[in-house]
C-alpha cells in the first residue's frame, strides 16, 4: 500500500470535528495548532484537499469554512474500513439487524437473469433463490453499509439482455441468523435507498425461517474478501 500524503490526517481531524455533517468555521493558525503544524503548513494542507476535490472551502469575516465533499467522506471510511480489516483480520464481520419488509418483486428479477445468476453460482457457490430478502436497516447501521460499499467484495460484471444492459455490482458472504448462508448485496443503481440491506440466498428464507414482514433479522457479512475498491449497479 502507498504510503498516504500527510495532508491525509488533515482531513482526518476535520471529519472528527464534524467537517462532513456542517462548514466548519477555522483560521489557518487554529489548524495548525491542532496538527502540530505552522500556518504555512496548515494553509498548505488545505489546498492540497481542495486540489483534490476532497474538501470545499468559503471566505468568511474569520478567514474559510471548510467542508468536507462526498468523495472527502468516502476517502475517510475507506481509510478506516482498511485499517479495520487489517487490525481484525481477514474474517472482519460487520453485524446488521433489520427489519423485514416486502419489496418490489425487482429483486427476484433481477437474481433470475442469467447473466447475474451464474456469476452468484460462479462467487458464492449456491444456485440464488429467485428473490431477495428486504431489509430496512437504521441510521447507525446505513454508515456501516457505506462503509462495506467502500470494501472490494465479490465483484458481478455487467452484461447486455434483450438490448439492455445491466450494470456491474457487488456482494459479500453473509449468514442469515446464524443458519442460512447468503449474499449481501450492494448495488447503486435501486429504487431501495441507503437504508434497505439486500440478501440473496439458496433458499427462500422468509419460509424457512418463518419470517413475515416487520420481524427483526441478524445478518453477520464477511469482509475479508478484499480491500478497498469500486463497484456498482
Amino acid at each position: 500500500m502507498p504510503r498516504a500524503p500527510p495532508y491525509v490526517w488533515t482531513l482526518i481531524e476535520l471529519y472528527e470535528r464534524g467537517a462532513a455533517r456542517r462548514p466548519l468555521e477555522l483560521s489557518t493558525e487554529e489548524l495548525g495548532l491542532m496538527l502540530g503544524l505552522s500556518q504555512q503548513g496548515a494553509s498548505k494542507h488545505l489546498a492540497e484537499l481542495e486540489k483534490e476535490d476532497l474538501i470545499v472551502r468559503r471566505r468568511n469575516a474569520r478567514g474559510a469554512s471548510v467542508l468536507i465533499t462526498k468523495e472527502g467522506s468516502d476517502t475517510v471510511i475507506s481509510i478506516y474500513s482498511r485499517l479495520r480489516a487489517a487490525v481484525e483480520g481477514k474474517a472482519g464481520v460487520f453485524e446488521f439487524h433489520g427489519t423485514l419488509f416486502t419489496g418490489l418483486g425487482e429483486g427476484g428479477y433481477y437474481v433470475s437473469l442469467a447473466g447475474y445468476r451464474k456469476q452468484f453460482v460462479k462467487l458464492l457457490g449456491f444456485e440464488p433463490f429467485p428473490g431477495t430478502l428486504n431489509l430496512t436497516i437504521g441510521a447507525g447501521e446505513i454508515e456501516l453499509k457505506k462503509q462495506l460499499g467502500l470494501l472490494r467484495g465479490l465483484g458481478l460484471t455487467g452484461f447486455v439482455h434483450g438490448g439492455r444492459s445491466y450494470g456491474p455490482a457487488k456482494c459479500f458472504r453473509a449468514t442469515v441468523e446464524s443458519r442460512y448462508e447468503a449474499g449481501a448485496l450492494i448495488i447503486e443503481r435501486t429504487h431501495h435507498g441507503e437504508g434497505v440491506l439486500e440478501l440473496v440466498a439458496p433458499v427462500n428464507l422468509r419460509k424457512a425461517l418463518s419470517l413475515k414482514d416487520g420481524d427483526h433479522v441478524r445478518v453477520l457479512v464477511q469482509t475479508g474478501d478484499a480491500t478497498n475498491g469500486s463497484g456498482g449497479h
